[in-house]
C-alpha cells in the first residue's frame, strides 16, 4: 500500500493539471477577446472545446484505450497537453488558437480516461474504492488550480508566459508516467461494460448537467437578483466548486473498511439527493437574502457531491469487471467521460434558456427533478447489478449430484 499510494496520488495530480486546462482560458477570456478579436460566443466556444471531445468521443476513446494500452494513452495525452499549451502560447491568430484548443481536448480525453483506469489497476481490492473516490475530485481541484495560476500568473508573466508555464508543468508529468508500471501494457480485446454501468454513467451525466447549470449560473443569480459584487459572486462560486473536496473526504472515510456495499451507497444517496432537491428550489426561488441564498446553494452542491465519489468507487463492479485489468473498466470510464462531458456542455445553456423563459424558480424545479431522476437511475443500476450477481451465483454454484442411471456404480 505504501508503494501504491504515491503512484495513485501522482496520477490524481496529473488529472488535476489536465482539468486545470478547463479554467485556463475562462479566467483570461476577457484578455483573449481583445487580443484575438473574438466575439462572446467565440470565446465561449474556445473555453468549451476542451469538453467537446469527451462529449462526442468519450466512449470511443475508452474503446481505443484497449488497443493502445493505458500507459501509452497517458504518455500521449500528457504530451499532447504540453505541446498544445506551447502552441497556444505562440498562436499568431485565432484560427491557430482554436486548432490548438481542439487538439488539446484529445489530450485531455486520453488522460481522464486512462488515469482512473490505471488507478483501478494499481490499487488493491481493499483500497480501490477510496482511490477512485479521490480521483473523482480532480475536476473541481483542477479548476481551482487553473483559476489561481491564471489569476496570479497573468499580471506577472502575461498570457504567453502563463501558457508557457503550463506547457512546462504538463511536460513534467511525463516523468512519472514513463516510470509507471501497471503489470500489463498489452493490447486487450474490446469488452463492453455490463448494463448497470451504462445506467450509472447516465446518472452521472444528469449530475454534471444540473451541477454545471447551477454553478455556472450562480454568479449571475447572485449579481442580478441579490446585488452581489463580482468579488462576492466569484467567492461563492469558488466555495461551491471546492465543496466537492469535503464531499470526497466523506466518501473516502465511508470506505475505510474496504469496498462499499451497494446498500450503503443507496442509504447515503437517498438523503443526499433528496436534500439537494429540496435546497435548490429554496435557494433559487425562496426569496431569501444574499447570504442565505449563497449558503443554501453551497450546501446543495456539497450534499449532491457526496454521491459521485461513491459512484466512481462502484463503477468497476457495476461494469462487471472480474479483476483490476479487466477491459470493461476502461470502457466504463469512457462512458462516464462521455455522459459527464455532455452534461457539462448542455447544462449551462439549458439553464440559461430556462431562466430567460420562465425564471429562476423554474430552474430550481428542473434541477430538483433532475436530482431525483439521478437518484432513480443510481438505484436502478444497483438493483440490476445485484440481480445479475444473484444470477451468476446460482449459475456457478448449482449443485452437481452423483450421476444415477444404468451406467452408474
Amino acid at each position: 500500500m505504501q508503494r501504491r499510494w504515491p503512484t495513485i496520488i501522482a496520477l490524481w495530480l496529473i488529472g488535476v493539471l489536465a482539468a486545470a486546462q478547463l479554467a485556463k482560458f475562462s479566467t483570461i477570456a476577457p484578455v483573449l477577446r481583445v487580443r484575438y478579436d473574438l466575439s462572446l460566443s467565440q470565446t465561449g466556444l474556445l473555453i468549451s472545446l476542451l469538453e467537446i471531445g469527451g462529449g462526442l468521443f468519450g466512449f470511443a476513446a475508452g474503446l481505443a484505450l484497449l488497443w493502445i494500452s493505458i500507459r501509452r494513452s497517458l504518455i500521449a495525452g500528457a504530451a499532447i497537453l504540453a505541446l498544445t499549451s506551447l502552441a497556444e502560447a505562440v498562436a499568431p491568430n485565432a484560427t491557430t488558437l482554436f486548432a490548438a484548443r481542439t487538439i488539446e481536448g484529445i489530450g485531455y480525453l486520453l488522460v481522464v480516461i486512462a488515469a482512473p483506469t490505471a488507478i483501478a489497476a494499481i490499487a488493491e481490492d481493499r483500497e480501490r474504492g477510496r482511490a477512485l473516490a479521490l480521483w473523482s475530485s480532480f475536476v473541481p481541484v483542477g479548476i481551482a488550480v487553473g483559476s489561481a495560476i491564471a489569476a496570479i500568473g497573468v499580471p506577472v508573466l502575461g498570457i504567453h508566459g502563463v501558457l508557457l508555464l503550463w506547457a512546462g508543468l504538463l511536460a513534467m508529468t511525463l516523468v512519472p508516467v514513463f516510470r509507471l508500471r501497471l503489470g500489463t501494457d498489452s493490447v486487450q480485446r474490446m469488452t463492453l461494460p455490463a448494463p448497470a454501468a451504462w445506467i450509472s454513467t447516465l446518472a452521472f451525466g444528469l449530475y454534471t448537467l444540473f451541477l454545471c447549470a447551477l454553478t455556472m449560473l450562480l454568479p449571475t443569480l447572485l449579481i442580478a437578483e441579490h446585488g452581489a459584487s463580482l468579488g462576492q459572486a466569484g467567492f461563492v462560486a469558488s466555495v461551491a466548486a471546492l465543496s466537492a473536496l469535503p464531499a470526497s473526504g466523506v466518501a473516502i472515510l465511508m470506505m475505510r473498511q474496504g469496498a462499499l456495499p451497494p446498500l450503503r451507497l443507496l442509504t447515503t444517496a437517498f438523503p443526499a439527493l433528496v436534500g439537494t432537491a429540496m435546497l435548490v428550489p429554496l435557494g433559487l426561488g425562496g426569496g431569501f437574502g444574499l447570504s442565505a441564498t449563497a449558503w443554501l446553494l453551497v450546501a446543495a452542491v456539497m450534499l449532491s457531491g457526496i454521491v459521485p465519489p461513491l459512484m466512481f468507487a462502484r463503477l468497476p463492479v457495476l461494469a462487471g469487471a472480474t479483476g483490476p485489468h479487466d477491459p470493461r473498466i476502461a470502457t466504463a470510464n469512457g462512458l462516464l467521460t462521455q455522459f459527464g462531458a455532455a452534461g457539462a456542455l448542455i447544462g449551462p445553456p439549458l439553464g440559461g434558456l430556462i431562466v430567460e423563459g420562465y425564471g429562476w424558480s423554474a430552474l430550481g424545479l428542473v434541477i430538483a427533478l433532475l436530482t431525483l431522476a439521478m437518484l432513480a437511475l443510481v438505484g436502478l443500476a444497483e438493483w440490476i447489478a445485484m440481480r445479475s450477481a444473484r444470477t451468476d451465483r446460482r449459475h456457478y454454484t448449482m449443485p452437481q449430484g452423483p450421476i444415477r442411471g444404468r451406467g452408474a456404480r
